[in-house]
């Protein structure tokens, strides 16, 4: 035996897992290989519960960091010192753990071996795998409102570009389509094992796998009617042009470069203008400065928009006057806010303040108890967050829409919150200039047309390096890439006809929100009650 040949077989389970992990990084953007997806969690399972509970649980921390480290490494892209790197595996570790206690989860519950449970009935075999399905989804939700909230790599992101599968999340959001996949997953490695244990009983094999498969047709099927349905309906047209400027970080930074980032947003505003849209959009970052406060700014945006009389959605900074407790009472102080602001000839008429701020790069968590903790942002005191979602309605264009700003159409509540009845659009203006041309915007991209297929509405997405495009209540994007084949992080404009249905489409998830996360608190019961009973029996073993 070789000395290559003595390591794998020492480490075969630790490379197995970084394999699984690696598997399951490939299936997000830029490398798109949602069938990858399909396989990561069964194989990590079987890695992970072929040992005890200590092999269980490293096993999911291997798989967990060669996962995140590998997906997002676009974190140290941002152009700070020191602090990239401390956050790029801050956060993969932060993540890792949680695959980790899946894994340790499912070895905990595993009744006996996975011989015993291939020899188990049937129904109690699927009953124990769609409960660890159900645990990989509360996982990924807990996740998602955590420590601010971080819901980037759900599994169920992977498959964004085959839109009549993603119709399921208009139903059980993200979550369900999470489901399904580590569902027909774990299914499928059992379906394996059966054919690997007993090669000339298929059955047995076919046994294990027929009803996620069938579940999986029947969405397919589903949502291509759906898909169908929806195309066959009426629709209205509104023209958009957005400017992208693709500023880099550093240079929003600089005050001395604000005057000549005004003047090319104005140059490139003109330019999209020529055309005569219905609507221009700016992204987050456009505006340098507060144009509420700074006349000069004032004066050239709201020029451009009386000169061609067309309204402007556009990000921006925002300052108000605050009441502040001290120990000497109150006293007035200034509060800033990241906006997204509605302005049309007669001045601004909507300001909406985002209200899921970004650690570190919009706030410093628990600045007021711990000082310190504001030098290790870029951003100074920082920003405060807004408290409720606005609607920004244009009479002329007999148009509503909702904002949401940078990565907060990531987040399916906060979507789903700002859509009321009468909402004909989701916008969302965001600079994701921090991570220079990296997979960063196409993954931002991924998760955010979800939120369209959940709750039926159009989204503008107008960023100030990529991705700026459209996405349609199916969740197909239209326009990501510039006609001339330009980068689609570069600088330019593009222009739009968004469709928007005369009857606006009304989702189950829009109306009945995560109720698909109760189906999998349900799941889990039993496991943890067998969890609790096992633990009392040990202690009555040993006193």
């Amino acid at each position: 035996m070789t000395g290559s040949e003595n390591i794998f077989k020492r480490y075969s389970w630790q490379l197995l897992s970084l394999l699984a992990g690696g598997l399951l990084m490939m299936a997000f953007p830029k490398w798109n290989v949602p069938g990858f997806a399909w396989v990561a969690p069964g194989m990590i399972l079987f890695i992970g519960v072929g040992g005890d509970t200590k092999r269980a649980f490293l096993s999911g921390l291997i798989f967990g960091m060669a996962f995140a480290v590998g997906t997002i490494y676009w974190l140290q892209y941002m152009p700070v010192t020191g602090l990239p790197i401390l956050a790029w595996w801050s956060l993969a570790t932060y993540l890792a753990v949680y695959h980790a206690l899946w894994v340790w989860f499912c070895r905990r519950t595993l009744p006996g071996t996975l011989e015993d449970m291939l020899k188990a009935p049937w129904a109690q075999r699927t009953s124990w795998i769609m409960a660890m399905a159900g645990m990989w989804v509360l996982s990924e939700w807990t996740v998602g409102w955590m420590l601010t909230g971080f819901p980037w790599l759900s599994i169920g992101v992977t498959q964004h570009r085959l839109i009549p599968l993603i119709q399921f999340a208009s139903v059980a959001g993200l979550p369900g389509l999470s489901f399904v996949i580590v569902w027909f997953s774990l299914s499928l490695m059992f379906s394996l094992y059966a054919l690997a244990m007993q090669p000339r009983q298929r059955f047995l094999a076919w046994r294990e796998i027929f009803l996620p498969l069938l579940v999986v047709s029947v969405l397919f099927a589903s949502g291509s009617v759906r898909v169908k349905r929806f195309d066959d309906g009426e629709t209205r047209k509104v023209t958009v042009g957005l400017v992208q400027p693709s500023f880099p970080q550093t240079l929003l930074w600089d005050p001395k470069t604000a005057e000549d980032r005004l003047d090319r947003m104005i140059e490139l505003s003109h330019e999209a203008l020529a055309s005569r849209p219905d609507l221009l959009m700016w992204p987050e970052g456009g505006m340098p400065g507060l144009i509420l406060h700074h006349e000069e700014i004032a004066d050239a945006v709201f020029g451009l928009v009386v000169e061609h009389e067309t309204p402007l959605i556009c990000g921006g900074d925002d300052a108000r006057m605050r009441p502040t407790a001290t120990d000497h009472g109150e006293r007035e102080d200034w509060a800033y806010f990241n906006s997204a602001m509605l302005v049309e000839p007669g001045g601004v008429r909507g300001v909406y303040d985002k209200r899921r701020l970004v650690a570190f790069g919009e706030y410093a968590p628990l600045a007021d108890w711990l000082p310190f903790m504001k030098k290790l942002t870029p951003i100074g005191e920082g920003f405060t967050p807004g408290d409720k979602p606005v609607q920004m309605t244009m009479a002329k264009l007999d148009l509503t829409v909702s904002p949401l700003i940078c990565f907060e159409d990531a987040f399916a509540w906060l979507a789903r919150d700002a859509v009321k009845a009468d909402t004909d659009l989701l916008v969302n203006v965001t600079n994701d200039g921090w991570f220079s041309e990296s997979a960063e915007q196409w993954q931002h991209l991924a998760n955010a047309l979800f939120r369209a297929v959940e709750t039926g509405r159009p989204l503008i997405r107008c960023a100030n390096n990529g991705i700026t495009c459209w996405v349609d209540p199916m969740g197909r994007v239209y326009g990501s890439g510039y006609p001339d084949g330009r980068s689609a992080y570069a600088a330019g404009i593009k222009e739009f006809e968004v469709a928007i249905p005369k009857q606006p489409v009304t989702t189950y998830y829009w109306r009945r929100g995560n109720w698909f996360i109760v189906i999998c608190l349900l799941l889990i019961v039993r496991p943890l009650i067998g969890i609790w009973k096992s633990r009392r029996a040990e202690l009555n073993d040993h006193p």
